[in-house]
C-alpha cells in the first residue's frame, strides 16, 4: 500500500512436553539449533555465522501479509499489516489513548490524499514473549471495512533493522552482536537501497530499454504497479491485456482498471555504473497507475515509475537491511536455512 508523506505538512519526530535427556544432548551438537525453539511454539531461532536468525509467521488475511502481534505481553495480539510502502505506522484509533500527543499526518496515496491531525504513541510490539519491535510509533486511523486488521507496521517500524521477507509465509529478523551481515546473500545479489520517501526503492533496467528507473518494494500492494504516462518515452513496453481488476486504497477508496500483463519480466537490478544481475518471471500482472503523481519522474533520482508489489515480490526472498542501506534478492530454491 503505497503513499507518501507531504513535504509541506511533514513533521519529523521520526515482535511442555518433557523430553528425555538423551535429546537435550543430541540438539546441544547442532550449531544451528536454539533451545527457546522447544518453549516458542511457532517462533523459531536459528543459529548462523555471527547472529540469530529470529523467525516470525505470517498469516493471509484477506490475502494480506499480517503478523499477529501483542502491545503488551500480557495483552490479546491484534492483526498488523506489513506494508513497505507506508512510510510510518498505524494502529486502529481505539487502541490509541484520547489524551496522546498529536501531530499533522499528510500523505498521498493511489487515488487520494490525507491531511488530518491524529493522536500518536510509541509502543514495543511482543509476539511469543519476545519483542521483536521496540518504540514504534503510531498515528491512529480508522481502518476501511474491506481492510480487516488492527495496525499497520510501516517502515519506520524496521529502520535501524536486518529483515528478509519471505512473501507470504514469514519474515526473519537478523541480529548481530557483532554486526555481522546477514549470511544467505551474495554480494552479487545486494543492490544499493534509496529511501524514496521512506519506502525501500531500487534502481533497474527493463530491456530491451536502457534507462535506469526507480522502483519501490511494496508488501502492502497486491499487484505490481507501472505508469505507462511517465515511461512513455522511453522504448513501447509491450503487453497483454488481461482481467478488470479492483483495487482498495489506504483511505477505502477503490481503483478499476484492466490489469497489463508483462511476458517476460526481466528487469536488471544496478549495483553501480556497470554492473547488474537480472531476475526474471514469465510473466507479471501489472495495475496501470494510480501512483501518486507528486512520487513520478522518469529520471530515476528524483522520482519512481513503478511499484514490486506482493505479485513480483513472493517469488523471490527479499532482504531489507537498513542498518547499510542494501536490498538482497534471492530466489526461493535457494536454501532458507542460509539466510
Amino acid at each position: 500500500m503505497f503513499f507518501l508523506p507531504n513535504r509541506t505538512f511533514k513533521k519529523r519526530t521520526i515482535l511442555s512436553r518433557i523430553v528425555l535427556g538423551f535429546f537435550f544432548f543430541y540438539v546441544a551438537g547442532c550449531t544451528t539449533f536454539d533451545f527457546r525453539n522447544l518453549f516458542s511454539g511457532y517462533i523459531r531461532y536459528e543459529k548462523d555465522a555471527g547472529g540469530i536468525w529470529i523467525r516470525l509467521p505470517l498469516k493471509e488475511v484477506d490475502h494480506l501479509p499480517v503478523i499477529y502481534l501483542s502491545l503488551d505481553k500480557d495483552r490479546e495480539p491484534l492483526r498488523f499489516l506489513i506494508d513497505t510502502g507506508a512510510f510510518v505506522s498505524f494502529l486502529s484509533e481505539d487502541h490509541v489513548p484520547e489524551n496522546s500527543t498529536k501531530r499533522v499526518l499528510s500523505a498521498s496515496f493511489p487515488g487520494g490524499s490525507v491531511q488530518s491531525v491524529r493522536r500518536t504513541i510509541k509502543n514495543d510490539l511482543f509476539i511469543g514473549g519476545i519483542r521483536p519491535f521496540e518504540s514504534v510509533e503510531f498515528y491512529s486511523h480508522v481502518f476501511p471495512k474491506e481492510l480487516r486488521v488492527d495496525g499497520i507496521l510501516g517502515m519506520n517500524a524496521f529502520l535501524g533493522s536486518v529483515v528478509v521477507l519471505d512473501l507470504p509465509e514469514r519474515i526473519s529478523i537478523w541480529r548481530s552482536s557483532i554486526s555481522s551481515p546477514a549470511p544467505g546473500f551474495l554480494e552479487e545479489n545486494l543492490f544499493p537501497m534509496f529511501l524514496k520517501s521512506g519506502q525501500p526503492s531500487a534502481v533497474l533496467l527493463r530491456p530491451p530499454g536502457t534507462r535506469k528507473e526507480s522502483w519501490i518494494f511494496d508488501t502492502g500492494a497486491e499487484y505490481s504497479v507501472l505508469d505507462w504516462e511517465t515511461i512513455k518515452s522511453d522504448h513501447p513496453t509491450e503487453y497483454v491485456e488481461g482481467k478488470e481488476a479492483t483495487v482498495f486504497n489506504f483511505g477505502g477508496g477503490r481503483l478499476q482498471a484492466k490489469i497489463r500483463t508483462l511476458r517476460p519480466f526481466c528487469p536488471v537490478f544496478v549495483k553501480n555504473d556497470s554492473e547488474g544481475i537480472g531476475f526474471c518471471t514469465p510473466e507479471l500482472e501489472v495495475f496501470p497507475g494510480g501512483i501518486p503523481p507528486d512520487a513520478l519522474h522518469s529520471d530515476h533520482r528524483r522520482g519512481i515509475v513503478g511499484i514490486l508489489g506482493r505479485n513480483w515480490m513472493e517469488n523471490y526472498r527479499i532482504l531489507l537491511d537498513t542498518k547499510r542501506s542494501l536490498i538482497g534478492i534471492v530466489g526461493k530454491e535457494s536454501v532458507p536455512g542460509n539466510e
